[in-house]
């Protein structure tokens, strides 16, 4: 017997009725998850007022981004405490997703402040700065006359790995080594381990506290592999000069570099160590 359709809507109608367009109210339809009252042999599709209410519940769980197959799957086991446990696991998904937010613009906040600082700085100048702690986290241990293609694997990964532990990498790493060398200027310099410093303290495996304290600082621009030893070298001088004893390696940050420009003379780089 055929059904009365005075009451029916089209595709058209109903799809211009929930302000969508008629090609998803076609492809919900391809989907299973609303389906025609009457198909008829024209092709024509209509819908019941009932298929209306499913559309409404259909595009306020699309609002929640709830996926299109947990739709189709409550659609077809409605319940009260299926509803209450669906919306509920949409709310858990979105505190993780506002926390995610939240951490992600405070890096965000941090990495402006950090590339505003650049505008201020006083390069070739042995400066003795306060600082609070700091986090740090390091690469694997560096060896000894390492090649470069090994030592360039070594800071890759750091990068990559860090990346699974906040929520954002920024522009500043930098290389560690060993405060030694300032007591002996030939004694041979490389790097220990390759850093990224982090806002706060993270779950990655080799984070560490860089203490607060007295440091003395001095900003160089240009290449670091053309210029640390006569940097190093001057803070070196600066300590015996003052009597001043390092108690710490040196970290080397580059807060300049490859992010922010192209012209390689425009490099930033941050040299500290903690003194006594």
């Amino acid at each position: 017997m055929k059904k009365p359709i005075d009451n029916y809507f089209t595709t058209g109608e109903l799809a211009s009725l929930c302000k969508i367009p008629r090609k998803t109210l076609l492809y919900y339809d391809s989907l299973g998850l609303i389906t025609p009252e009457v198909v008829e042999e024209n092709g024509y599709r209509y819908y019941k007022r009932t298929q209306l209410f499913a559309l409404e519940l259909i595009l306020t769980m699309r609002k929640l981004d709830i996926p299109l197959a947990e739709i189709k799957s409550y659609l077809a086991n409605k319940s009260y405490s299926n509803y209450q446990q669906l919306l509920a696991d949409r709310e858990t998904l979105l505190e993780h997703m506002i926390e995610k937010m939240i951490s992600l613009k405070n890096e965000l906040h941090h990495s402006i402040i950090n590339l505003q600082q650049l505008e201020n700085i006083k390069f070739n100048k042995i400066l003795t700065v306060q600082t609070g702690d700091e986090f740090l986290c390091l690469s694997q241990t560096v060896a000894p006359k390492m090649n470069f293609k090994d030592r360039t694997k070594i800071s890759a990964s750091l990068f990559i790995d860090l990346a699974e532990h906040i929520p954002l990498n920024n522009h500043t790493f930098g290389y560690i080594v060993d405060k030694d060398t300032l007591r002996d200027l030939k004694a041979p310099r490389h790097i220990k381990y390759y850093f990224y410093p982090v806002f706060t303290e993270t779950a990655y495996p080799q984070c560490m506290i860089k203490p607060g304290g007295t440091y003395l600082t001095l900003y160089f621009q240009g290449i670091y592999m053309d210029n640390y030893d006569k940097y190093i070298n001057a803070l070196s001088e600066y300590c015996s000069d003052n009597k001043l004893l390092p108690v710490s390696d040196i970290y080397i940050t580059s807060v300049k570099n490859f992010w922010l420009t192209d012209a390689i003379n425009e490099y930033i780089y941050k040299i500290e160590i903690q003194i006594k």
